[in-house]
């Protein structure tokens, strides 16, 4: 597995595709069919995407060879890295994947002294919740932020790095 930076509109597009092929799976059962829909224009579309990258967000494929598996995206903020996406297609979970992108997300963190790796995730994603958990991370807060008609109902969810890691 390796992890390539998104960088070009062709690339960005590619990831759409990706985006459309795991959202739906994973998050029609929790929040429904028509935020799912909203969200992939409004919080994960070509363009809010090129926006983010603009400002500063790294997106990155998760590969098997040539092949996109998954993506994760980040930022670095003052005192910590924010994980914004973490997802991987469904035959890939369970693999130990997101174990390897959690390791170069502390690494990240350390390498640019960082103390902490925040992330925040649906309240109802029982399973990355769990993964999460698994990881070192603790809820420090829920949080009911208002997207046009709808919702997102996450934790806030953080991990200390230690500085000698």
């Amino acid at each position: 597995m390796e992890f390539k930076e998104i960088k070009t509109a062709t690339e960005i597009e590619r990831l759409v595709g990706l985006i459309q092929e795991i959202w739906p799976e994973v998050f029609i059962p929790i929040i429904g069919k028509e935020q799912v829909a909203y969200m992939l224009v409004h919080y994960q579309g070509k363009d809010v995407i090129t926006a983010e990258i603009e400002r500063g967000v790294r997106y990155f494929f998760v590969e098997d060879g040539e092949r996109p598996v998954g993506y994760f995206a980040y930022s670095l903020e003052t005192d910590h890295l924010a994980i914004s996406k973490v997802y991987l297609k469904k035959e890939f979970r369970g693999q130990g994947l997101s174990s390897k992108v959690f390791a170069h997300f502390e690494k990240i963190a350390h390498n640019e002294k960082k103390r902490m790796l925040s992330l925040r995730v649906n309240r109802g994603n029982k399973q990355a919740i769990e993964v999460y958990l698994h990881r070192g991370f603790e809820i420090v807060k829920s949080v009911d932020q208002p997207l046009d008609r709808f919702f997102l109902n996450d934790y806030v969810m953080e991990k200390k790095i230690s500085p000698t890691q």
